[in-house]
C-alpha cells in the first residue's frame, strides 16, 4: 500500500489555529466550499469521498507571551481540542502572508501550540492566506530567511506549509494540494491521529463547569446587589460626572476615554502628561474625564517613575471638586496573576485606603470575549482577579473600545457610577497619604537589598536602546509592506520610499552588550516581559494607524508619509519618556552612587 494511500482516512479530523483576524474561519469555508450563516465552532463536510470535521479554536490579538495570556483563552483551547476526540489528525496553523511575522509572534506561536501537547508538530502544517496580495516567490524566499522567526517555525512542521487564496474560493486546485499534503502528513504518522490528553480535557471541562456556575452566581449577585441598592437608596441622577482613569501603561484608558466622551479627546499613545483632563457632554450630563499616567505593569511600584505618583496625586488633588467614581481600567484579554493584584494595590494605595470604595474595575477590549461573559473571565483567572473585584465591591464593567457607536454600554456605566454615588460620598484624598508613602519607602529599601540596582539601571538603559531599534526596523519593514499600494514588490526595490525614524540618541549605535548575567533572572524576566509588551502594542497599534492612513482618499503619498513618521514617534516617545525616567529614579538612588565609587 502506497503511503498516499496509507494517507487516505474515511474520517479526517482538523483543528484549525491562528491569531485573530487571519482568515481562519475563511480557510474553512474554502475548503467546505460553505459559508457559515452563524459563527460555528465545528463544521463538517465530505471531500473525495471521506468525511472531514474542522473545529476552529479561539484565536488571540497580541503576542506578549504565553504567560500573559488569559486562562479562559488556554482552557477554551483544551475544549476545542477535545471536539476533535480523540484526536485531530492534522493541525492548521494559520498565518497572514502579507503581514510581518516577528521575533514575538513566533515565539508565542510555538508555545501556543505546544499547550496541545510537546508532540504535536508532526501533525502540523503551516497555512499562509492572502496569498493573492503577494507573490508566491516572496513568501518562499521569506520561509527560507535563515534565522527568522518564520523559518524557525516552518522547520518544527517539518517544512510542511502550503499559501491559499482565500479570496478565489472557486479555485479547488488550492484546496486538493492542501488535502494531499494533509494525506502525506497522515501517512508519515502511519495513518495516526494525535492523541490528546483525556485527563486534561477531563480536568478543564470539569473546571468549566466550576466556572460557568461561579460566573452565573457572580452575575445574579451583583444584580441584587444594584437591585437593593436601586431600592433602599435615593439614586440621584447626576447632572455632572466626574471620573478618573487609572491602570498600568497601555491598557487602555485613553481609548476608554475616548468612548466615554465618544470623540477622540485623548491622544493615543500621545506623550504622558498631554492633554490629561478633557470634558463632554454624554447623555445630557457635563462629563469631566481625568487621564492619568499608567504605571509599569511588571515592575514593582518602587521602580516607577516619579512623575506617575506626583501626576496622580497632582492632579487629583488639583481638581476644583473630587471625582465622583475611580476608573481602574484593565484590558479583559490578558492574564491578572498574584503580582498585578500586588502591584496594583501598591499603586492604587497612594490615593488611600478609602479609595476601593469610589473604584469600578472598566475592563477594556471586551469585544475580544465574543463567546464569553467577563464573569466567565473573572472565575476562570483565578484568586488574584477575584481579590480585585471583591476589593471594589463587585464593581466592574466592560467595554467595546473599536464600538464606539455603542453608547448603551457608556449608558450603563454612567448608571453604576449613579449607584455608587449613592451608596457613598464623593471621593477624597486620603490626607495620610504619607504613611502609605513610609510603607513604600520600607519595600523600597528591601527592594534595594535583594538587587545590585546598578546592573538592573544598566540592562534597562541598553536593553530598551536595543529594543527600540528592533523596533524601529520592524515599523520601517511595516511601512513598506502596507504603504506601498503594489505589496508584491520586491523589498529592495522600495528602500527610497521607506519612513525614516531617525531620532536615535546618538551613543544608541553603539552595540554594548547588557551585563544580563549580573541580573537575577526573575528581575531580567520581568524587564524583557515589559519590552515585549511594549513591542507588541506599538506595532499592532502602528498598524492600524498605518491602515487607516492608507485608505484615507483625501491624503497625498507626502503626508500619509508624515503622518506614518509621526505616529511612530508619538508611540516611541512615550516609551523613552518611562525609560528615562524609571534611570533617573535609579541612578538618584543611593546605594547606585555607592556602587559606582567601588
Amino acid at each position: 500500500m502506497s503511503k498516499h494511500q496509507e494517507g487516505k482516512q474515511k474520517e479526517l479530523r482538523v483543528v484549525v489555529l491562528g491569531k485573530r483576524q487571519t482568515g481562519k474561519t475563511s480557510v474553512i469555508d474554502t475548503i467546505l466550499e460553505t459559508s457559515a450563516t452563524e459563527e460555528l465552532v465545528k463544521r463538517e463536510g465530505v471531500l473525495d469521498g471521506r468525511r472531514v470535521s474542522l473545529v476552529e479554536t479561539p484565536g488571540w490579538w497580541k503576542t506578549f507571551s504565553l504567560n500573559d495570556l488569559s486562562n479562559i483563552c488556554k482552557q477554551q483551547l483544551v475544549r476545542r481540542l477535545a471536539l476533535t476526540s480523540p484526536g485531530p489528525h492534522v493541525v492548521l496553523v494559520v498565518i497572514r502572508a502579507d503581514r510581518p511575522f516577528t521575533d514575538s509572534d513566533g515565539k508565542f506561536l510555538e508555545e501556543y501550540v505546544e499547550l496541545m501537547g510537546a508532540n504535536i508538530w508532526t501533525h502540523t502544517l503551516i497555512i499562509f492566506t492572502r496569498g493573492d496580495l503577494i507573490q508566491r516567490k516572496h513568501i518562499e524566499q521569506h520561509v527560507q530567511d535563515a534565522g527568522s522567526a518564520l523559518k524557525r517555525l516552518i522547520d518544527k512542521c517539518g517544512d510542511k506549509y502550503h499559501v491559499f487564496n482565500n479570496s478565489n474560493r472557486h479555485d479547488r486546485t488550492q484546496v486538493t494540494e492542501l488535502l494531499k499534503k494533509i494525506e502525506g502528513i497522515v501517512g508519515k504518522n502511519n495513518g495516526r491521529h494525535y492523541d490528546i490528553d483525556l485527563d486534561k480535557v477531563k480536568e478543564v471541562n470539569e473546571r468549566w463547569e466550576e466556572i460557568q456556575t461561579n460566573a452565573n452566581s457572580r452575575k445574579d449577585g451583583v444584580q441584587n446587589q444594584r437591585s437593593l441598592v436601586q431600592e433602599k437608596a435615593y439614586v440621584h441622577h447626576l447632572e455632572e460626572v466626574r471620573v478618573v482613569l487609572l491602570g498600568w501603561i497601555l491598557s487602555g484608558k485613553s481609548s476608554a476615554g475616548n468612548t466615554i466622551l465618544n470623540r477622540d479627546a485623548f491622544d493615543i499613545g500621545g506623550r504622558t502628561g498631554e492633554r490629561m483632563r478633557c470634558f463632554g457632554d454624554v447623555d445630557g450630563r457635563r462629563m469631566t474625564v481625568l487621564d492619568t499616567p499608567g504605571w509599569w505593569k511588571y515592575f514593582a511600584s518602587e521602580l516607577n517613575p516619579d512623575f506617575i505618583r506626583s501626576a496622580i496625586l497632582k492632579n487629583v488633588s488639583e481638581c476644583t471638586k473630587f471625582p465622583h467614581a475611580l476608573l481602574l481600567v484593565i484590558p479583559a484579554d490578558t492574564s491578572f496573576q498574584e503580582e498585578q493584584m500586588k502591584i496594583t494595590e501598591e499603586n492604587m494605595s497612594i490615593l488611600g485606603e478609602d479609595v476601593w470604595r469610589h473604584t469600578i474595575v472598566l475592563f477594556t477590549w471586551g469585544e475580544r470575549f465574543k463567546d464569553v461573559s467577563i464573569e466567565q473571565h473573572i472565575e476562570s483567572e483565578g484568586e488574584a482577579l477575584q481579590w480585585l473585584i471583591h476589593k471594589c465591591r463587585n464593581r466592574y464593567h466592560v467595554f467595546d473600545n473599536t464600538d464606539k457607536k455603542n453608547r448603551a454600554q457608556v449608558t450603563e456605566l454612567l448608571q453604576k457610577i449613579d449607584e455608587m454615588a449613592a451608596e457613598n460620598s464623593l471621593f477624597r484624598l486620603d490626607t495620610h497619604t504619607h504613611t502609605h508613602l513610609e510603607k513604600s519607602r520600607e519595600r523600597q529599601e528591601d527592594l534595594m537589598n535583594e538587587i545590585r540596582l546598578k546592573d538592573v539601571c544598566h540592562f534597562l538603559d541598553e536593553g530598551f536602546e536595543r529594543k527600540a531599534k528592533e523596533i524601529r526596523k520592524k515599523i520601517e519593514d511595516l511601512c513598506m509592506d502596507i504603504m506601498d499600494e503594489h505589496l508584491n514588490l520586491d523589498k529592495r526595490s522600495r528602500n527610497t520610499d521607506t519612513p525614516n525614524f531617525e531620532d536615535e540618541p546618538p551613543d544608541s549605535q553603539k552595540e554594548v552588550p547588557p551585563q544580563q548575567d549580573k541580573v537575577p533572572e526573575p528581575v531580567k524576566s520581568l524587564l524583557e516581559r515589559e519590552f515585549s509588551r511594549w513591542e507588541s502594542v506599538i506595532i499592532e497599534s502602528v498598524r492600524e494607524s498605518l491602515l487607516d492612513i492608507k485608505s484615507s482618499l483625501e491624503l497625498s503619498q507626502d503626508e500619509k508619509r508624515k503622518m506614518t513618521e509621526e505616529s511612530v514617534q508619538n508611540w516611541l516617545k512615550n516609551y523613552s519618556h518611562y525609560v528615562e525616567h524609571t534611570l533617573d529614579k535609579l541612578r538618584e538612588n543611593p546605594i547606585i552612587s555607592d556602587l559606582e565609587m567601588l
